[in-house]
C-alpha cells in the first residue's frame, strides 16, 4: 500500500471516531464505556438492552450509571428533587388491562440520607395520574396523611392513599394531578411487586387508571442525599393478573341508645385522639370540665396544631348530617377563638371546613357545637380537630362528642351554627 492510500484511510477512520464522538455527545451527560455502561449526570431518557431509562432532576448533583439488563448504580446530593428509573415506557394506548400483568422482581443496595423512596413507579394518561407502589423509603414515610385503605399484595401490607398536586411537573408539563400510593407498612429492598394487582385494588376503590405511560423500579430523592445500588431488576410483562382480594369494609358505627357514636371524656386516656402536628397530648386532673379529668394539649408550634381524631368513612358518609361538640379552655392569655374543624380530600385536594367556633376567656370552659353539620360530598380521609385561630398556648379538651343529627350534651345550650370558611 503507498502513502497516498494509507494517508487516505486514516482520515476515513479519523472522521468514522469523530462521527462517533457526535453521536455519544447529543445524550446529555453521557459515557460509553465499552458498551458496558452508561453514566448519565443530567436529565436524559433513553433505552439499553430492552429497558427504557431516565434521570430526571429539577437541580442538585446527580450520577446514574446503567450496568445493564435495567440494572443501575445512582448517587445523589444538594438537591430539591431527583428520580432515577429504568423499566418500560409504553404509547399511552394500552391499559393494565390491556398489556397483562407487570411484574418486577428486584433486589436493591439502598441507602438514603433523607427522604427518598424505593419504588414501582410510573404515568397514565386519561386520566392523567402520577403512581407509586412504596417499598422503602428514608426519613419520611410518604406521602403524609390518612390511608383510605390497607390491601394484602405481594406477600406485605400495603396502605393506599390518593393525594393532589396543583400545578407540579409532570409528563406533560406543569399541571394539576391526582397521585396513587400503596405504600408498604414494613420496609424491603428485595421481592416482586406485581403492579396489575395495586392498580386493580386502586381501581375497586375508585381510583381510576388511565392509559399507560410507564412503569419501572425507581430511586427518589427529595431535599436530600444517598445512594443506591440496583442488582436485580427484572421486569416481565404479560399474562394473568392476580386480582386483589380486597377485605370487605368494616359495618358502619350505630349510635348508642341516646344517639351518640362517640363522647370522648378522657378518664382513662386519650379516648382515640392524637396529636396534631408537633403537639403532645394527656389525660391530666387539674381541669375537667366534667369528670375528673381532661386532654391537656402542650408543645404547640402553630395555631393549626392540637388534638384530632380520625372519623370513620363508613360511618360519616358523604351528603349525611350530624352532631359535633367539645369543651375547651385555656389559662394563658386573656382570651382565645377556637375552633372545631373538619379536614377531608376530595378530587380537588385536602380541604378544611369549620365546624363551629367559640372565643374563650382565660380560665372559662367554653363549648364548639354543632348541631347539623353535613359531611361534604364527594369527599374522604375526615379528621375532626380543634385548633385556635392564632397563637400557640396550651388549652385543654372534655366533653368531646359526635352524634345523631340533633343530639348535644345536655351541657351544651343552643348549636352554634357552621362557618363556611377555611382553617
Amino acid at each position: 500500500m503507498n502513502l497516498k492510500s494509507l494517508l487516505k484511510k486514516f482520515a476515513c477512520a479519523a472522521l468514522i471516531a469523530a462521527l462517533l464522538a457526535s453521536c455519544q455527545a447529543d445524550v446529555p451527560g453521557a459515557e460509553n464505556s465499552g458498551g458496558k455502561s452508561i453514566t448519565l449526570t443530567d436529565s436524559t431518557i433513553g433505552e439499553e438492552d430492552g429497558y427504557s431509562y431516565e434521570l430526571w432532576k429539577d437541580s442538585g448533583d446527580t450520577v446514574m450509571t446503567l450496568t445493564g439488563d435495567g440494572k443501575f448504580t445512582c448517587e445523589w446530593q444538594n438537591i430539591n428533587n431527583c428520580l432515577f428509573r429504568t423499566g418500560k415506557k409504553f404509547d399511552c394506548t394500552q391499559t393494565y388491562r390491556d398489556i397483562g400483568n407487570i411484574a418486577v422482581e428486584y433486589d436493591v443496595d439502598y441507602q438514603p440520607d433523607g427522604n427518598s423512596y424505593l419504588c414501582l413507579y410510573g404515568w397514565t394518561r386519561e386520566p392523567l395520574v402520577e403512581y407509586y407502589v412504596v417499598e422503602s423509603w428514608g426519613s419520611w414515610r410518604p406521602p403524609g396523611g390518612l390511608p383510605i385503605a390497607t390491601i394484602e399484595v405481594d406477600g406485605g401490607t400495603y396502605e393506599v392513599y390518593r393525594t393532589l398536586r396543583v400545578n407540579q411537573p409532570s409528563i406533560d408539563g406543569n399541571t394539576t394531578f391526582e397521585q396513587y400510593w400503596s405504600v408498604r407498612t414494613e420496609k424491603r429492598t428485595s421481592g416482586t411487586v406485581n403492579a396489575a394487582t395495586h392498580f386493580a385494588a386502586w381501581e375497586a376503590l375508585g381510583m381510576k387508571m388511565g392509559k399507560l405511560y410507564e412503569a419501572a423500579l425507581t430511586v427518589e430523592g427529595y431535599q436530600s442525599a444517598g445512594k443506591a445500588e440496583v442488582r436485580k431488576n427484572e421486569l416481565t410483562l404479560g399474562g394473568e393478573i392476580t386480582e386483589p382480594n380486597l377485605p370487605p369494609p368494616p359495618p358502619p358505627q350505630e349510635p348508642d341508645e341516646n344517639g351518640y357514636y362517640f363522647i370522648s371524656s378522657f378518664e382513662t386516656g386519650a379516648d382515640g385522639w392524637s396529636p396534631r402536628g408537633d403537639t403532645h397530648i394527656s389525660s391530666v386532673g387539674d381541669a375537667a370540665f366534667e369528670g375528673e379529668k381532661c386532654l391537656k394539649i402542650t408543645g404547640r408550634r402553630d395555631a393549626w396544631q392540637g388534638a384530632s381524631i380520625e372519623l370513620d368513612g363508613n360511618t360519616y358518609l358523604p351528603g349525611e348530617t350530624f352532631s359535633f361538640s367539645a369543651a375547651v379552655m385555656q389559662d394563658s392569655k386573656d382570651s382565645e377563638d377556637f375552633k372545631l374543624t373538619l379536614q377531608y380530600n376530595t378530587p380537588s385536594g385536602t380541604n378544611y371546613d369549620c365546624i363551629a367556633e367559640a372565643n374563650g376567656s382565660k380560665g372559662e370552659w367554653v363549648t364548639l357545637s354543632n348541631g347539623e353539620y353535613t359531611i361534604p360530598e364527594n369527599s374522604w380521609s375526615l379528621l375532626l380537630y380543634v385548633e385556635t385561630s392564632s397563637g400557640t398556648a396550651d388549652f385543654y379538651l372534655d366533653s368531646a362528642t359526635a352524634a345523631v343529627k340533633g343530639v348535644l350534651p345536655d351541657s351544651v345550650a343552643e348549636p352554634a351554627e357552621a362557618v363556611d370558611e377555611a382553617a
